[in-house]
């Protein structure tokens, strides 16, 4: 069964690459007019276009400040932000109860603080922590993503593959990865790939499988934070956190998931026993 599925957060926007001989402006600096790319200026690796002849000789009057200046704002007009790492379509706030420096328990240190590193939320036990966190973030990224896949296994839904449809074990081997914090599984590198380039489907399908997986068996009948009834507000609403189903009376309930989601675990796990 082949499967079609909000990682994160403010980038730093890097500017597009303007390659050798591609001019800098699309408009001539005198006219306003649209440019000739046939009549340009050098300004040092950079390339200015004008409409005519008339205003590339006018440009060349320019003492060399006036012209930098010209190519600095015409290269910041024309930055676009690039794809980053903060676009993830996942975004699962951090589900460990320790910080990843210290390994202590969260909220033992005072006030838990919240960073988003790389479009993933990290929970630290104190302000001195998230810069140790960052001077080595491949290394600190890579132990979260081993607690994550344990924490998150047991409540993964289905054996196949969420790209090819295919048993996990079809190519003698499984393929558990981080994506935004949540736990996903293939059955090779080729199937990850394709799933990192476009998971919006894929995500919502493997949703749905979790719903059905679990909702039978879900243990409360009231919403863990409204605290009433699953239908006083026309719900239940059904959240996936970390491929685990909350039921909530409405979808108002989920900023405050989103803020305490190991309470509200704990709180259906009791239920449970």
């Amino acid at each position: 069964m082949k499967m079609l599925f909000s990682m994160f957060v403010a980038a730093v926007a890097l500017p597009t690459l303007v390659f050798a001989g591609e001019p800098v402006n699309d408009t001539c600096p005198f006219t306003g007019n649209g440019v000739n790319p046939e009549v340009t200026a050098q300004v040092g690796d950079d390339t200015v276009a004008f409409c005519c002849g008339g205003c590339l000789n006018g440009f060349k009057k320019w003492d060399d400040s006036r012209k930098e200046m010209y190519v600095a704002e015409q290269k910041a007009l024309h930055a676009k932000p690039a794809v980053t790492v903060e676009e993830l379509v996942v975004k699962t706030p951090y589900l460990l109860d320790i910080c990843p420096i210290t390994g202590k328990k969260l909220g033992t240190m005072g006030e838990i603080v919240v960073e988003v590193i790389d479009g993933r939320e990290v929970r630290f036990c104190c302000a001195g922590c998230p810069p140790k966190f960052k001077e080595n973030k491949k290394e600190m990224f890579a132990k979260l993503d081993t607690l994550m896949i344990a924490q998150q296994l047991p409540y993964y839904p289905i054996s196949t593959c969420i790209v090819s449809g295919k048993k996990l074990d079809f190519h003698g081997g499984v393929v558990d990865f981080i994506y935004g914090n949540r736990l996903f599984r293939v059955c090779c590198n080729d199937c990850k790939a394709e799933f990192l380039e476009d998971p919006t489907e894929l995500v919502i399908e493997l949703d749905e499988e979790i719903v059905k997986a679990q909702k039978s068996s879900f243990p409360l009948d009231y919403c863990v934070i409204g605290r009433g009834p699953l239908d006083g507000m026309g719900g239940p609403d059904h959240m996936i956190v970390g491929n685990r189903l909350i039921e909530l009376c409405c979808a108002g309930c989920r900023p405050k998931i989103l803020k305490d989601p190991l309470a509200a675990f704990a709180e259906i796990d009791k239920a449970k026993k």
